[in-house]
Order: structure tokens, then C-alpha cells, then sequence
């Protein structure tokens, strides 16, 4: 008999186990795109704590916005990692696929299925910061925040 079966005793155990190595699978690629990112950012000059000055509720505004949506789907935090991964690999973390518009990188292919709800919750945070700080934060920054926190959120799914 087949694990995933309806009736199976040890389908929900073996499902489970599934969504806990994609889990972490899926932390793992996002440990090595921000560990990627933290070397270019040392060798910019840049810090953890950048935006503390110009922006000091900034970590707050974000991980409110994460949890209120992860609350509701928790499918949002892979889409976040895969509008992360979509917008870093070609030529480095630069907003460019949250873009809008005729000929943007949310019409090219790979980016057709970027889920919604993410780019949204990513619209959405940078809304609440803009308002609270003014324009000091970038996108590409705000996207990083917000899939940082969502893993954070993943670890603590049953």
C-alpha cells in the first residue's frame, strides 16, 4: 500500500517528515543566498544594523507584516524565498522582479508564477515603512527582512 493513501496510518507521519526536510531544505537555500549577500554587504561597508538610525522600526514594522501574513497562509514564506531567489541569482538582489510594468521581470517566464500574496506582503511592508521612515529603505533590503522572518516563523510549523 502505497504511504501517501487516504487511511494509511503512516501517511500524516511520513507527510510530516516531507514538509519538515522542505522546510529545511528551503532554509538552507536562503542561509546561503543571505550568507551570499552579508559578504557582498561586508565588502560594501555595510552592517546588520544599517538601517537603525534612519529607520529604528524598521525590524518591527517587518516582522508584524510577516507574521499577520504567514498567519494567514503559510505558503506565503516558500513564496517569499522564491521571489528572493528570482530577483538575487540573475544579477543580484536589486528589486528589479517586483517591478510592474510592460516589459518588466514579473512578465518573463519564471516570474509568471511568483505568488501573488507574496509580492503584495512585500508592497505592503514597504507602504508601512515609507510611512514610518520615509524613503530610507530599499526594496531589495525589505524583501531580504521579510524572508528572513518567515523562516523564522516556518521552524515553529507543527
Amino acid at each position: 500500500r502505497h504511504p501517501l493513501v487516504p487511511g494509511n496510518p503512516i501517511a500524516p507521519s511520513i507527510c510530516c517528515r516531507v514538509r519538515k526536510m522542505a522546510s529545511r531544505a528551503a532554509a538552507a537555500l536562503v542561509v546561503v543566498a543571505l550568507a551570499c549577500a552579508a559578504v557582498h554587504s561586508a565588502a560594501a561597508g555595510l552592517s546588520p544594523d544599517f538601517h537603525a538610525v534612519s529607520c529604528p522600526d524598521l525590524e518591527h514594522i517587518v516582522k508584524y507584516h510577516v507574521a499577520e501574513a504567514f498567519r494567514k497562509d503559510v505558503g506565503v514564506a516558500p513564496a517569499l524565498i522564491r521571489i528572493l531567489f528570482h530577483d538575487c541569482f540573475p544579477q543580484g538582489c536589486d528589486a528589479s522582479v517586483l517591478l510592474t510594468g510592460n516589459n518588466s521581470e514579473q512578465g518573463m517566464g519564471p516570474n509568471l508564477t511568483l505568488r501573488p500574496v507574496a509580492l503584495n506582503l512585500i508592497e505592503s511592508i514597504r507602504a508601512a515603512v515609507h510611512r514610518a521612515c520615509g524613503r530610507t529603505v530599499s526594496c531589495a533590503d525589505l524583501t531580504v527582512l521579510a524572508t528572513r522572518d518567515s523562516l523564522v516563523l516556518v521552524r515553529y510549523v507543527p
